[in-house]
């Protein structure tokens, strides 16, 4: 685990410096935001045991566009990529199909260990960023995504009860966009941050959870 963290750590850090050149080159007008959250998951169904805290990631590189004749104030606008875990204590026995989806509830068995869904998507966002004394920021704002991989992870027992890990990588049973109303409020270059995705994450039917998550968190912006 914190090999996971320091390499991340690495990461951000290399990935800033970066960042920190062109936004240099473009007069401070690109920024690059890396976010790190839980995701709350609302509305699910009696078939979905969900976990409390579902870590994810996204990071996005956007524009600024001065709004009207504010020297302050801007309409940012980019590309991004966010990846979200759903853990459950519920396991979808078989994730490929595209009809009634089965679960198996494994809430009260010691061998197990977790499942989760994990989509990732490819983001546009839209944001409305205001800067208070140079240094308060709020941002309000809309993410588009499109989700480019689907996958499942299952650690636990088997029919046998011999603990067994189990991977399926492009599952078609979740939806293929995703629509979200964002905001930030932070000091420099941290933010409080949380998202609310409108669409949900399963294709509606087939017996699946209508989760529609509250991403909540916080954003590191290097500059």
């Amino acid at each position: 685990m914190k090999k996971v963290i320091f390499t991340l750590i690495a990461l951000v850090l290399s990935v800033g410096s970066f960042a920190q050149l062109i936004a240099n080159k473009t007069d401070n007008k690109v920024t690059m935001n890396f976010d790190f959250f839980s995701d709350i998951q609302l509305q699910t169904n009696q078939n979905w045991d969900a976990r409390g805290f579902n870590q994810g990631f996204s990071m996005a590189l956007t524009y600024n566009f001065p709004l009207g004749e504010s020297k302050t104030h801007t309409v940012a606008v980019g590309a991004g990529l966010s990846s979200h875990n759903y853990y459950s204590y519920s396991r979808i026995m078989d994730p490929y199909t595209t009809d009634t989806l089965h679960f198996v509830q494994y809430r009260d068995d010691s061998k197990f260990k977790r499942f989760k869904v994990n989509p990732t998507y490819i983001d546009i966002p839209l944001e409305l960023r205001f800067r208070i004394n140079d240094a308060w920021k709020i941002g309000v704002g809309f993410k588009f995504g499109i989700r480019v991989a689907g996958k499942t992870k299952y650690v636990g027992p088997n029919d046998n009860d011999v603990l067994i890990r189990e991977k399926y990588c492009g599952i078609d049973n979740l939806e293929r966009y995703s629509y979200s109303a964002t905001l930030r409020v932070g000091y420099k270059w941290i933010s409080a941050f949380c998202a609310y995705q409108m669409s949900p994450v399963f294709e509606t039917g087939h017996n699946a959870p209508a989760i529609c998550p509250l991403s909540v968190g916080f954003t590191i912006a290097p500059f």
